[in-house]
């Protein structure tokens, strides 16, 4: 928002791939900058793994995070089906702690006489540790599907903040106007609540008494009808301090969101103020590592 002429690679020095929730290595990363750049791009994702000692005699691939999309059920299948059908070579036990508090947690006990980095690159090549990912960056812009790049994502997205940010500012603004209205005809009417009373209580109809609020009481029509429609019980409880305290809230309320819709710039500033605000709630370290 700061910087519109951004180039791609400015922007890539913050946003350099996309990052999973469920972690991984990005590998062959050469499309990330393609997807980037013309909206689409693929690039492979690397299960994360730690060869270990896990027995006192044997040693085992432990799997911590997965490619996006990719279960560790899916992964423990494959391998026990690749070991069956004799297709690697090397592995004992596949056993599957992963849940829901600890995460994944896969262990591949390897077999004595086999190199465990060697078992590992043949699970890279043979099942979905490995797996491409493809972007295909579509969104509907004024109503038409368009394939975007990075940059022009984010304009996009910056617009419909600033239109979302504009039309509910609009509409508190008038909503606090309203009320504000209502609030002020019940400050006059307060002021001799009694005369209130009788005024209503005397009149023949409803007709006859919104006019003489209006005359009496110096009210608009919606004000005398706010009146009106509220019981005479309710308004006879009604504290003059409270509604000045609210009449102040509204003012205030109605200054701070002028002050917003005075000017684009002013509206792209609460937009990144709200960004702002996103980002210290819900920020979290990146989850997913390159690979050159």
């Amino acid at each position: 928002m700061d910087n519109p002429k951004a180039t791609l690679k400015q922007l890539m020095k913050h946003v350099p791939a996309p990052d999973f929730p469920t972690g991984g290595y990005l590998v062959a990363t050469e499309g990330i900058a393609d997807a980037y750049s013309s909206g689409r791009g693929s690039f492979k994702v690397r299960a994360t793994t730690t060869i270990e000692k896990i027995t006192a005699r044997k040693q085992g691939i432990v799997i911590t995070e997965l490619p996006y999309n990719i279960g560790p059920e899916k992964i423990v299948e494959k391998i026990a089906d690749l070991v069956k059908a004799k297709k690697i070579q090397g592995i004992s036990d596949i056993v599957d702690l992963s849940d829901g508090q600890s995460g994944t947690k896969v262990v591949v006990e390897i077999k004595n006489g086999y190199e465990p980095q060697e078992v590992l690159e043949n699970l890279y090549k043979l099942t979905p540790m490995e797996d491409a990912f493809s972007i295909n960056a579509v969104a509907l812009v004024d109503g038409k599907p368009l394939t975007l790049g990075l940059k022009e994502l984010l304009q996009v997205f910056i617009d419909h903040r600033v239109e979302v940010v504009t039309r509910r500012s609009k509409y508190r603004k008038a909503k606090a106007q309203s009320r504000l209205n209502l609030v002020d005809g019940l400050l006059k009417a307060i002021v001799d609540i009694d005369k209130v009373i009788k005024l209503i209580r005397g009149s023949e109809d409803a007709t006859v008494a919104k006019a003489g609020l209006i005359k009496t009481f110096k009210l608009s029509d919606e004000q005398a009808t706010y009146i009106l429609d509220m019981p005479l019980r309710r308004l006879t409880k009604m504290s003059k301090i409270e509604l000045e305290s609210e009449s102040k809230e509204l003012k205030a309320t109605i200054a701070s969101l002028t002050a917003i819709l005075k000017s684009e710039e002013s509206i792209k500033a609460k937009v990144a103020e709200e960004l702002t605000e996103i980002e210290k709630k819900y920020a979290s370290p990146r989850r997913t590592r390159l690979v050159a």
